[in-house]
């Protein structure tokens, strides 16, 4: 039985680099790109994409390294070159701007896309966000577990979660892209400028928890939510919760 990870098969030039993407729904919506957590590929989304096509143009990426995407050197394993990758991808599909969201790893990126490319942002979204070098994650499978517990106790429905999700085509380039956290400084003083809306939430099983709200409260006007009965990778907990906060944010 093929997954949608065997099936998506459009790849685009960008700074160098065959890169995997998805560009879904109605072109006359606004853009919404998405940048995926740590080690997942772009069909990672597949939990919240319905409810997100109801009301944008949908791109998704998969980062350098990783999913079917190809890379470059080693020292453009970075945040900062992510972002980048973003901005030409959205050039090369003549997409002018974007509400730009990231997830957990992928929040650090899009963090950095609203340093280098504000004129390209109509919007900031940071989901279990942590923006300095690296964070203790010791706990977080624990408080997944909890926040589970919580959701079938709540009679809420569970997220089956499938493997094709953190697929990808190379285990060292893919390593490679996830260890930028381990070398670049925290960015969270530089966001106090933005003009643009921002949007921070963050699971309240979620050991990233306290950082996104230290990273709300840096950026004037930021928006921030806490997502009952959610873990790290908030889409997989409260898909419902994670399309309402993004749809009424918009």
């Amino acid at each position: 039985m093929s997954e949608p990870y065997d099936e998506s098969l459009r790849f685009i030039e960008a700074n160098g680099v065959h890169f995997h993407y998805a560009l879904d729904g109605d072109p006359a919506k606004p853009v919404l790109a998405l940048i995926n957590m740590a080690s997942a590929n772009l069909t990672t989304w597949e939990p919240v994409m319905k409810g997100l096509l109801e009301h944008f143009y949908v791109l998704r990426f998969d980062i350098r390294g990783t999913g079917k995407s190809t890379w470059g050197t080693d020292n453009e394993f970075t945040f900062a070159q992510y972002a980048d990758d973003l901005a030409a991808i959205m050039d090369a599909l003549a997409l002018r701007q974007a509400f730009v969201l990231g997830v957990a790893y992928g929040a650090r990126t899009a963090a950095q896309f609203a340093l280098r490319h504000e004129n390209k942002l109509t919007a900031l979204g940071l989901f279990d966000v942590a923006l300095t070098p690296p964070v203790e994650q010791k706990g977080q499978k624990e408080l997944g577990q909890q926040a589970l517990q919580l959701l079938k106790e709540a009679g809420e429905p569970l997220v089956e979660r499938r493997k094709s999700w953190r697929w990808y085509e190379d285990r060292g380039a893919a390593l490679k892209a996830h260890t930028a956290h381990t070398h670049e400084p925290d960015m969270t003083d530089k966001l106090d400028h933005l003009k643009v809306p921002v949007l921070v939430a963050c699971g309240r099983q979620d050991m990233n928890l306290v950082e996104a709200k230290r990273i709300a409260a840096a950026i004037p006007g930021a928006e921030f939510h806490v997502m009952e009965m959610t873990g790290h990778g908030s889409p997989f907990y409260r898909p419902d919760l994670f399309v309402r906060l993004v749809c009424n944010f918009s």
